[in-house]
């Protein structure tokens, strides 16, 4: 074991110390302890050399006392430990100063006590050293004044004098080097403390300002506006990419709270949101929410809204996330859902059209190969009149449907060709079309100004009402007289709206959520496709519009149509 661990284990005891101010105070005082002792035992042998023995006795309890001091430094009693030096060593000292003569120099040991009880009271504890050294000066002054002594004066000649000077000079000096040194060793750790911090807190500081850029040039790569929620205080610090996404200019917002953002919130995601937010609020991690904000300008845009909750230092709740705008990918999902839906929707009417089709189709083509072999087959000539009749109505049903199918594939097919319609005017061409199918008179009602012009695609408003006019002929009620088809038309900055009123057979009640459905007639006996309607209503769909029906039996029907201007 080394010579320093011997000296530690003697002052300190084997117990580690974890802290290195610590330790080098403990160790300090262990040494003035030990150096007090070592003080009085050159007095001694000075004295018995010198054959004085007046202070032996006195010695000797100031030695007991120093192993006190250690004593009392290695149980860790540190204060206690300190003020026993300082108060042995002030005793001592006077005692030492009141008895000997002043040209012995004991008078020193007064600036080593005041040395020792600035160092080892330290900063912390600034009040016990004032006080100590307040001591010290009384009692010099107490000393060197006063006539009083505790024992008589020993005779001194004056070598012994000039021997106890220089005794005295030397510890003295000693003591206060060991005291210096002590400072100077502290100041050096302590300045060496100070650089290795400062290089660490550099080189953080340097690794901050990297992390900072790369934190900001991930943000910028992500377009991500940042916010930080302090929940206590219902403060939200937003970032100018958070204010840019939303249309706001640097300056227009400061900090904003908890509501002012769920006013921003769209009425539809508003309850989902709340919901979200209160879930994340009573736990800690990430969350994620996808939500339409309103902009500045006043429309909504889809953004994915997404951060973590942590606790903070002092226990309290922060949310730090980031908006990134996802509109764009969110029209085209609800793009792809609607083309998903509509391609389904497809898939199931081209199952039922294949099926329903090839039934329509093959009942005309049927009744028409027997009109013809009835018709091969007759040998009375004046039945081919009758025959070749027949075979032209079952060709002009036959012909009807194809020109629905016809128009359904155009209108799935091609793109709206938006241009100014004459109503009027496309309302009597259709009606001119018609005259052959009305047996009995019809009277056409027009209640629309001459000069009626319509923006929307001309030939898909054609087949709508082409539809609807030839719905209304062919369920006429035979049985009035006034029969009558009304269109009229109005229109105002928004949309136009369009009515086919008829008094025919109606349509009954429990048809009338059907009628609009592919294939479906109204009319058992009735010799239409059932496509009729259905094509009206997608057609409609297609233009951004859409139809209604009010039906009556025996009454008759009215079709309202509101297509957009």
């Amino acid at each position: 074991m080394s010579a320093g661990n011997i000296l530690r284990n003697l002052l300190l005891g084997k117990d580690h110390i974890t802290s290195r101010s610590t330790y080098k105070y403990a160790m300090l005082r262990g040494q003035l302890g030990l150096l007090l002792a070592a003080i009085c035992v050159t007095y001694i042998i000075i004295d018995t050399v010198n054959g004085v023995s007046t202070f032996i006795f006195w010695y000797i309890l100031t030695i007991l006392a120093a192993f006190l001091i250690i004593l009392l430094n290695r149980l860790r009693k540190y204060l206690a430990a300190t003020i026993l030096i300082l108060v042995i060593s002030n005793v001592v000292v006077y005692f030492f100063a009141a008895v000997d003569n002043p040209a012995s120099g004991v008078f020193i040991f007064f600036v080593t006590t005041s040395a020792t009880a600035l160092v080892l009271f330290s900063h912390q504890n600034r009040k016990w050293a004032y006080l100590f050294i307040a001591i010290s000066l009384v009692l010099g002054f107490l000393a060197f004044l006063g006539d009083w002594s505790p024992i008589p004066p020993p005779y001194q000649s004056a070598y012994h004098l000039k021997v106890n000077f220089i005794t005295n000079f030397i510890l003295g000096l000693t003591s206060s080097i060991l005291i210096i040194y002590f400072i100077i060793t502290r100041n050096h750790e302590s300045e060496t403390t100070l650089l290795d911090h400062q290089k660490k807190l550099e080189y953080v500081s340097e690794e901050l300002k990297h992390s900072r850029e790369r934190f900001v040039m991930a943000v910028e790569g992500t377009k991500a506006g940042i916010y930080e929620w302090l929940i206590p205080s219902n403060e939200i610090y937003i970032s100018p990419r958070w204010k840019e996404l939303l249309g706001y200019k640097n300056g227009e917002l400061g900090t904003i709270d908890i509501s002012f953002y769920i006013s921003l919130v769209h009425p539809d995601d508003a309850a989902r949101t709340n919901e979200t937010i209160q879930k994340s609020l009573s736990r800690t991690g990430p969350y994620q929410n996808e939500l339409r904000l309103k902009t500045n300008e006043g429309s909504y845009r889809w953004f994915l809204d997404s951060g973590i909750i942590r606790d903070s230092q002092n226990g309290q709740k922060v949310v730090v996330g980031s908006i990134i705008d996802i509109h764009e990918r969110k029209r085209t999902e609800e793009e792809l859902i609607k083309k998903n839906s509509e391609l389904a929707k497809t898939n199931a009417e081209l199952d039922r059209f294949v099926y329903s089709a090839s039934h329509d189709m093959r009942a005309p083509l049927s009744s028409l190969l027997g009109l013809i072999e009835v018709a091969r087959k007759s040998d009375n000539p004046d039945d081919l009149p009758h025959c070749f009749d027949l075979m032209r109505k079952r060709i002009i049903t036959m012909e009807g449907f194809i020109k629905e199918i016809t128009d359904y594939s155009r209108n799935s097919r091609l793109e709206i060709v938006n241009e100014p319609i004459h109503l009027r005017d496309l309302v009597h061409q259709i009606i001119g079309s018609f005259e052959f199918l009305s047996k009995e008179a019809i009277q056409f009602q027009i209640e629309m100004p001459d000069d009626f012009v319509v923006y929307t695609d001309p030939n898909r408003v054609k087949v709508i009402l082409n539809n609807l006019i030839t719905n209304s002929i062919k369920y006429q009620d035979k049985n009035k007289k006034n029969k009558f088809v009304k269109i009229k038309a109005e229109q105002n900055s928004t949309s136009v709206t369009i009515q086919i009123i008829d008094n025919g057979i109606g349509i009954p009640p429990e048809h009338q959520d059907k009628i609009f459905d592919m294939f479906f007639r109204a009319v058992e006996t009735s010799e239409g496709s059932g496509l009729g309607l259905y094509i009206v209503k997608e057609t409609l769909q297609k233009l951004g519009g859409n139809i209604a029906c009010h039906s009556a039996p025996r009454e008759g029907s009215t079709f309202l149509i509101k297509l957009p201007q």
